[in-house]
C-alpha cells in the first residue's frame, strides 16, 4: 500500500490509544494500527484525541519504526 492510501482509513475513536508519554501531562496524541484487509499492519495512524475529527497523520510502518529508532538515539544521547 502507497503512503497517500493509508489516509484513506480512519481508524475509529475506540480504535485508539494514547501515548503512555501524553497519559499523565495532558498531552493528547493518540495512535492505531491501520491494518489490510488480511488483518496485516500496514501503518500507523497518529491523531489527536481532544480533536478526534482531525484528519491526524499516517505513517508507513518503516516510518513509524524510523521515527521510533530515532527518539531513542536522541534519548540516548541525552542520557536519559
Amino acid at each position: 500500500m502507497e503512503k497517500p492510501d493509508l489516509y484513506a482509513v480512519t481508524p475509529p475513536v475506540e480504535e485508539r490509544f494514547k501515548s503512555p508519554l501524553s497519559e499523565g501531562d495532558g498531552a493528547c496524541a493518540t495512535f492505531a494500527a491501520i491494518r489490510n484487509d488480511a488483518g496485516d499492519l500496514i501503518g500507523v495512524y497518529q491523531g489527536d484525541s481532544q480533536n478526534p475529527d482531525l484528519l491526524g497523520v499516517r505513517y508507513t510502518v518503516a516510518e513509524f519504526l524510523a521515527m521510533a529508532g530515532g527518539i531513542d538515539a536522541i534519548r540516548t544521547k541525552l542520557g536519559l
